[in-house]
C-alpha cells in the first residue's frame, strides 16, 4: 500500500479540523472538517494569508520559532471560537516550510466551565447566606450573647473541639450546629446524640454499634453507632457530664487513636469527625469531684462557649419572639402577631426554661388561638397569672418545729417535698408546676422520685 497517495484521503477522513499553512503564513490546505467546524468553505480561505486574517494565531509563533505547541488553548477571533490545537512545524531538509494544525472547537466546553464558574459563585453566595442564616438565629444585643456568637464564629472555621456551657434550653444544640453550618463540614453530617436519654447499658452501643448477634437483642446485620454515622462531619454530644466514667475512658481513647471497634467485633473503624459537646454542669467542679476525666475534659475544651440563660439577655426577648413567631406562623399557616402588651408580659417573666419555654409559649398561643393578633388571654395561664396577678408564692407546709430533733438536714428535705407536693395539687399538669418552682424538667423528675412522688 502506497500511503502518499493517500496521504489527502486520510486528512479529509479526520473529524478534527486540519489546516496547513507555508512558511510566509499563507494557507495552502484545510479539510472538510475545518470548513464543517467553522462554517467556511476552503475556496474563501485558501490562498488567504493567516497574518492578515489572524494577526495573533499561535500557529504563526510556530513558523518564527520551528517549535510544536501541545493541546494549546487559544481563542480565534476570526472563527469567534475557543480552541485546542496541536501546532507542528513542518520541515524539508532540515529547513521550515511551513506548519500544520490539528484542532477542537472547544467553544462548547468553554462555555460550560464558565456556566459551572457562575454556578459556584452562586453556590458560594448561598453558602455565605446559609452560614449568616444559621447565626442571625442566635444574634443578640446583649454584650455576653455577641461576644458568644462572634467567638463560635471564629471557631466555625476551624477543626478545635468546643463546650458549649449553658442551662436547659438556651440553645446550645442550635449553636453547635450553627457552627457545623459555618465550617468546611457544613455538606457532612451533623449528628446530635443527647448523652442523659442513653441508658447506660446501652452506651458502648450507641455510640460505637455493634456486630450481630454481638449480645441478645442485637440487629441483625450489626448496626452503625453515632461515631460512624457521623464521621467525616460534626458528632454534638449534648449533656457530656452524663457521662459514667468508664465510657469516658473509651471516648478518650477514640478521640487519641482516631479510630474505633464496635461492640462484638475486632475491626477497627478509621475515625475522621469534629466533635462538639455541650453541658449544663460545671466540669471543673466535675473533676475535682471525680466524676469526670481531667485529660478527657482538656481533649474536648480546646475552645468554650458560655451561652447566658435568656432571663439574663431580656432585651433580646422582642427579636426572638418576632423570629420565632414567623417560623410558627409558617408552620400552621397563620398570620398572628403580637400586642405590645404581650412582648411586654412576657418580656417580665423569669423563662426558667429559656429559649425552649418561649417556643413551647408561642407554639401553643399560634396553634390555640383563632385571632390574628395574640393578646393578653392568649399567653399560657401559667405566665399570664404569674405577671400579672404578682402570683402569690406557694404556702410552705413546714415539719412541726416543737420537734427539737429534727436536723437541718431534715427539715429542708421535708420543706422541699411539701413544696413540690403542693405545686403539682395546684398546677394543671406537671410541666406547669416546673414552671413554677422555676427548675428544670430533669431535676424535678430527679425530685419526683427522690421524694416518692412519681
Amino acid at each position: 500500500m502506497n500511503l502518499e497517495k493517500h496521504y489527502l484521503s486520510i486528512l479529509e477522513s479526520l473529524h478534527d479540523a486540519v489546516f496547513v499553512v507555508s512558511k510566509d503564513s499563507t494557507i495552502v490546505y484545510v479539510n472538510q472538517a475545518y470548513s464543517r467546524h467553522f462554517g467556511i468553505p476552503s475556496n474563501k480561505i485558501i490562498g488567504r494569508r493567516l497574518t492578515e486574517m489572524e494577526p495573533k494565531a499561535r500557529i504563526l509563533e510556530v513558523l518564527l520559532s520551528g517549535k510544536e505547541l501541545v493541546n494549546d488553548y487559544s481563542y480565534v477571533h476570526s472563527l469567534r471560537k475557543d480552541v485546542c490545537a496541536n501546532l507542528t512545524p513542518l520541515m524539508e531538509d532540515g529547513e521550515l516550510i511551513g506548519a500544520v494544525g490539528i484542532m477542537k472547537d472547544i467553544s462548547e466546553v468553554m462555555a460550560l466551565q464558565e456556566e459551572l464558574k457562575q454556578y459556584r459563585s452562586y453556590s458560594s453566595k448561598l453558602e455565605r447566606q446559609l452560614y449568616q442564616q444559621e447565626f442571625s438565629l442566635l444574634d443578640s444585643k446583649n454584650f455576653k450573647m455577641l461576644s458568644v456568637v462572634n467567638l463560635a464564629r471564629k471557631v466555625a472555621a476551624t477543626e478545635a473541639s468546643v463546650i458549649i456551657y449553658g442551662e436547659t434550653g438556651v440553645g446550645k444544640e442550635l449553636m453547635a450546629k450553627a457552627i457545623h453550618e459555618a465550617s468546611s463540614r457544613m455538606d457532612k453530617p451533623f449528628v446530635p446524640i443527647n448523652m442523659a436519654s442513653i441508658p447506660e447499658s446501652l452506651f458502648e452501643s450507641e455510640l460505637f454499634g455493634h456486630e450481630e448477634g454481638s449480645f441478645t437483642g442485637s440487629r441483625k446485620g450489626g448496626k452503625k453507632g453515632i461515631f460512624e454515622l457521623a464521621n467525616g462531619g460534626t458528632l454534638f454530644l449534648d449533656e457530656i457530664g452524663e457521662m459514667p466514667l468508664n465510657l469516658q475512658a473509651k471516648i478518650l481513647r477514640v478521640i487519641q487513636e482516631r479510630t474505633f471497634q464496635r461492640v462484638g467485633g475486632t475491626k477497627s473503624y478509621p475515625l475522621e469527625v469534629r466533635i462538639i459537646t455541650a453541658t449544663h454542669r460545671d466540669l471543673s467542679e466535675q473533676i475535682k469531684q471525680g466524676n469526670f476525666r481531667e485529660d478527657l475534659y482538656y481533649r474536648l475544651n480546646v475552645v468554650s462557649l458560655h451561652i447566658p440563660p435568656l432571663r439574663e439577655r431580656k432585651e433580646d426577648l422582642p427579636f426572638l419572639i418576632s423570629t420565632l413567631l414567623s417560623n410558627l406562623n409558617s408552620k400552621y399557616k397563620k398570620y398572628g402577631v403580637v400586642t405590645p402588651e404581650v412582648v411586654d408580659i412576657l418580656t417580665q417573666h423569669q423563662w426558667p426554661g429559656n429559649v425552649r419555654e418561649l417556643v413551647n409559649a408561642l407554639e401553643r398561643m399560634v396553634a390555640v388561638s383563632d385571632q390574628t393578633y395574640f393578646v393578653t388571654e392568649d399567653i399560657p395561664e401559667y405566665i399570664r397569672l404569674k405577671e400579672n396577678s404578682s402570683e402569690k408564692a406557694i404556702p410552705i407546709q413546714l415539719v412541726n418545729s416543737g420537734n427539737q430533733d429534727q436536723n437541718l438536714d431534715g427539715l429542708m428535705e421535708k420543706t422541699e417535698r411539701n413544696l413540690i407536693a403542693d405545686a403539682l395539687r395546684k398546677s394543671k399538669n406537671r410541666t406547669e408546676a416546673i414552671y413554677k418552682l422555676g427548675i428544670s424538667r430533669k431535676t424535678f423528675y430527679e425530685k419526683l422520685r427522690k421524694h416518692g412522688l412519681l
